[in-house]
């Protein structure tokens, strides 16, 4: 009951905040334009990508670019449990106890498996080159949080960002797009808005073959790529926090991408903090040196979590 207590006094205190932060007169909209000049641009600036970067910062040309075909034990676990593949007749029904499949599930799911690790590619790549957020990381988020598959998990991470109830609120602050697109689809009273964008991002769909709804699954990653962009946004602000200067000053694009992920993972202050303690006049902020002053156990788990999403896996090659 406690914890309901909190959802309800949350969700009014949010709705509050974002009533201040999305409805302002003519006297307030050039604080706001100030605002969003300062924590912007850095998140969409492209225009020095190093090449040691480049093989999660590209924007492929076309969605085949961004196939995979990996085994997800998470994935085909899960497609056994819910009934769509049957696999009876495989060692422990193709589970193990943990719920995740075995090789003998993994075989039985593989058509499934690939064709649901791949169905999203053009709402990414469309999602990631129009809101600006880079659509390699976006996949690469997807199968680190979900493996693809956006049903719930519990009770607490929905999508197929595994975004949460606190994470929803921290993005509809930080993203007027998704607010707006929040709030038009929210029942009245409007007061629950995280709630809603979880319901927006829930796909799940008993009567559906795949126990998915596809089209919904798939409307849900502009909205995974509009929050990820309002992380940036807070990212930036938190960094011109712990320096005093626009971020676009001290960091570059991959860097900050880098730190977004830590935020969306362990939240700001291992970001403030990390920040804080590194950062000199004298030399440039870089996501090495930042990492090396994170020593607390849960954000460095964060640090692990942005080095996995952007660790080599495809190998594309720049143009001249």
């Amino acid at each position: 009951m406690a914890f309901l207590c909190y959802l309800v006094i949350f969700s009014e205190v949010l709705a509050e905040k974002l009533h201040q932060r999305f409805t302002y007169d003519s006297g307030s909209t050039q604080k706001r334009s100030v605002d969003l000049a300062q924590t912007t641009p850095v998140c969409l600036d492209r225009s020095d990508i190093p090449d040691e970067e480049f093989h999660w910062l590209y924007i492929p040309t076309n969605s085949t670019e961004l196939a995979t075909s990996e085994d997800y034990a998470y994935l085909s676990g899960q497609l056994i449990q819910t009934g769509v593949v049957n696999a009876a007749d495989c060692p422990l029904g193709g589970l193990w106890p943990s719920g995740y499949a075995n090789p003998c599930g993994l075989e039985r799911t593989r058509e499934v498996s690939l064709y649901l690790q791949n169905v999203y590619d053009d709402e990414i790549l469309t999602a990631g080159a129009g809101i600006g957020v880079p659509p390699v990381m976006i996949k690469q988020l997807i199968r680190y949080e979900s493996q693809f598959w956006p049903l719930p998990m519990g009770l607490s991470h929905f999508g197929l960002g595994h975004l949460t109830f606190i994470g929803a609120g921290n993005a509809l602050i930080w993203s007027r797009d998704l607010f707006e697109a929040t709030f038009a689809q929210a029942p009245e009273p409007k007061i629950n808005l995280p709630n809603q964008l979880l319901t927006m991002m829930d796909a799940s769909c008993p009567t559906c073959p795949l126990r998915i709804d596809i089209p919904k699954a798939e409307q849900s990653i502009s909205y995974i790529a509009q929050a990820l962009l309002g992380y940036c946004r807070q990212t930036s602000q938190v960094v011109f926090n712990a320096t005093k200067t626009n971020a676009g000053n001290v960091v570059v694009y991959a860097t900050i991408w880098k730190l977004t992920l830590l935020n969306y993972n362990a939240g700001p202050l291992c970001v403030y903090n990390a920040v804080n303690a590194t950062y000199t006049e004298d030399d440039p902020l870089s996501w090495d040196t930042i990492a090396a002053n994170i020593d607390t156990g849960y954000c460095r788990l964060g640090v692990r979590y942005a080095e996995n999403i952007t660790a080599p896996y495809y190998e594309f090659q720049r143009t001249p």
